[in-house]
């Protein structure tokens, strides 16, 4: 090699050390016009072999990343799912029902559902809620096999909202009934005397503040919320008569208000069968001719883990306070369907 010819091979040897110009180029040679730390550059070693544990962890870290959002993904709309069953949840008071019924007709568009799981653990809720999530869930069931499952409780309100099912199941010992309508009205003016404190309210119609938490029923006011209570449990029964095929005389019977345990509402043809969630599954299965073991479809979580404990944490304080709604607004009481 001639002493003016550059080596590309020393520079590869040397690695991130300074190149010697001297006597490999130099004279007009324009390599020579390059800087030593450009050099080093290109031939230093990759940034993923000097810092090799940032480089997996960040690659570790994406594919994470990837993989949920891969696992969040909505599989409502996977064209890959196939034939399933799905799942629809009701669980504790029944109060805020668009997430639930946004995910109802969901699965009622979805063609691959052929049958679905409703599984019921709640004490009821609110009286329109209450009736707008059975609407929804009757729909979906003239549509697709729907099968009742009773968890702990399913009164009142979540009986109502079970009397979709083609089939109900529970357990034994499960708390059912209830049916009928409660109305709150607290009363706070002896509390608010003692404080010194008042209200006054003006209208422009008698019945305008009829159950204000401020005084006692009147005559008038009581005789007009036993109306609308009326009204609302003739409803109910309707609705108890209609989904367990009953007499209406019978229904009306079953109506008083009284809990029941699953072996009690057997043998008042208010449920099909005893059993639990499998026992349901597997009704599904034959009537949907979908497995009983193929995953469920579920609604997505939107909720983080902070957001599921605050729920959690205050689940108890929200159904204990859940009467006391119509305090918060002078303009009405709140009606429930609730054990």
């Amino acid at each position: 090699m001639k002493e003016n010819d550059f080596s590309f091979s020393s520079f590869e040897q040397q690695g991130t050390h300074q190149p010697q110009t001297a006597g490999a180029c130099h004279g007009t040679c324009p390599l020579a016009q390059i800087p030593a730390p450009v050099w080093q550059d290109i031939f230093r070693r990759s940034w993923r072999k000097r810092h090799p544990v940032l480089f997996w962890s960040i690659c570790i870290g994406l594919a994470l990343l990837a993989l949920g959002v891969f696992l969040g993904a909505d599989e409502a709309d996977s064209p890959l799912a196939g034939e399933r069953l799905a799942l629809v949840s009701v669980r504790g008071s029944i109060m805020d029902v668009q997430p639930l019924l946004d995910w109802i007709s969901k699965v009622e568009r979805n063609e691959d559902v052929r049958g679905v799981l409703l599984r019921i653990d709640s004490p009821g809720g609110g009286a329109a809620a209450s009736q707008e999530l059975y609407s929804a869930l009757a729909r979906l069931a003239s549509k697709k096999p729907v099968v009742t499952s009773m968890g702990s409780v399913a009164a009142s309100g979540g009986l109502m909202v079970a009397m979709a099912g083609q089939k109900i199941f529970a357990n034994a010992s499960t708390v059912t009934g209830s049916i009928g309508v409660r109305m709150d009205i607290p009363q706070l003016q002896g509390l608010m005397g003692k404080l010194g404190l008042g209200q006054e309210t003006l209208v422009t119609a008698p019945y305008k503040d009829a159950g204000s938490y401020m005084r006692p029923l009147s005559v008038e006011d009581r005789a007009y919320f036993e109306h609308i209570l009326k009204d609302m449990h003739e409803q109910f029964v309707d609705i108890v008569a209609a989904g367990r095929n009953l007499p209406r005389e019978k229904a009306v019977e079953l109506a008083n208000g009284k809990i029941f345990t699953g072996r009690e509402a057997l043998e008042l043809g208010l449920i099909d069968a005893l059993g639990g969630q499998n026992a349901a599954l597997t009704w599904l299965a034959e009537q949907s001719g979908v497995p009983a073991d193929r995953p469920l479809l579920k609604r997505p979580s939107k909720k983080n883990w902070l957001e599921k404990s605050l729920e959690a944490s205050f689940a108890a304080l929200f159904t204990a306070l859940s009467g006391m709604e119509g305090a918060a607004d002078a303009s009405g009481p709140f009606f429930l369907y609730q054990f």
